[in-house]
């Protein structure tokens, strides 16, 4: 039986603070939850504060099947939260708090425990915020394997400058339609959406763009095909996490091996559930997906 790729997500895990209530969140923390219910072997490497809000989380995280080891304690810093305003279902905006412990992620502690390298990497922008972070995560870059970069733009924190470090480090990016926009206006193409994705990929020297245009669908990328995607029907509930839930799922499909097109669809329709629930990670059965597959 062929060996399970090790896959390690860096980043922020933090409370989401809805206005009646507080659930855990952050993208890369999301994505790892995605795969472990895709039975990937999976490891988060994020960092809480030594308070009553990291040690919930990490306990939520270690009851999800994350090893504790790679879940880091701040005895400075408390434990991040975001304060999201969900009264535009579509369009979630988000407050983040600054620091947070996430933004002191130590690279040597985490190679001190790791039984070997990463066979991939997942990341995004917004853990690059802080100079610590960022050069933990610079550092891990340097490894070998599959690099996949989740943009994930969160103004103010989405310096030109670090993005397009990160971007020159990748080989798969995911990206949403305003992303899109703005990394194509830094490189001057101003096109269909299409041409602007192929001339990120080509310009950095990707593998694979995928491009998530919400209630428009997806675009896939994958070496010189362009797949396409509509959106599925769905009541949407709220938009937080789906984004993460369609990466991680699309991860899982391209490793395993499936074909781009399915991975896509698969994908879509995960992203889909999870904007039909409350939460950014709900759990998704294999039934849903399946019967909305079926009907699209």
């Amino acid at each position: 039986m062929k060996e399970q790729p090790l896959i390690l997500c860096f980043g922020e895990a933090l409370w989401d603070v809805f206005p009646r209530e507080r659930v855990p969140g952050g993208a890369p923390m999301n994505v790892a939850l995605r795969l472990k219910d895709s039975g990937l072997d999976v490891r988060l490497l994020t960092r809480v504060g030594k308070d009553h809000p990291g040690s919930r989380l990490r306990e939520y995280l270690v009851d999800a099947g994350l090893p504790a080891r790679f879940i880091q304690i701040d005895d400075r810093w408390r434990t991040g939260e975001v304060v999201l305003d969900t009264s535009n279902p579509h369009a979630v905006r988000y407050d983040i708090a600054e620091p947070a412990a996430w933004d002191f992620i130590d690279a040597d502690a985490y190679l001190q425990h790791a039984e070997k390298p990463p066979d991939v990497l997942v990341y995004g922008s917004l853990a690059a915020r802080n100079e610590v972070s960022r050069a933990a995560l610079m550092r891990l870059l340097k490894e070998p394997g599959l690099k996949v970069f989740d943009v994930n733009l969160r103004p103010p924190f989405a310096a030109r400058a670090t993005v397009e470090a990160l971007l020159e480090q990748s080989d798969w990016v995911k990206i949403n339609e305003g992303e899109l926009e703005e990394i194509s206006a830094w490189l001057g193409v101003h096109s269909s959406p299409a041409e602007a994705a192929k001339a990120i990929k080509d310009c950095y020297e990707l593998d694979v763009v995928c491009v998530t245009f919400g209630g428009e669908g997806a675009m896939l990328w994958y070496a010189d095909t362009c797949f396409r995607q509509p959106a599925f029907d769905v009541a949407v509930i709220d938009t937080v996490g789906c984004g993460d839930a369609f990466l991680g799922s699309l991860i899982a499909s391209l490793l395993g091996g499936e074909l781009p097109a399915n991975a896509l669809a698969r994908a879509s329709a995960i992203g889909a559930l999870v904007a039909s629930t409350k939460g950014a990670s709900p759990v998704i059965s294999e039934a849903a997906i399946g019967q909305l597959l079926t009907a699209r």
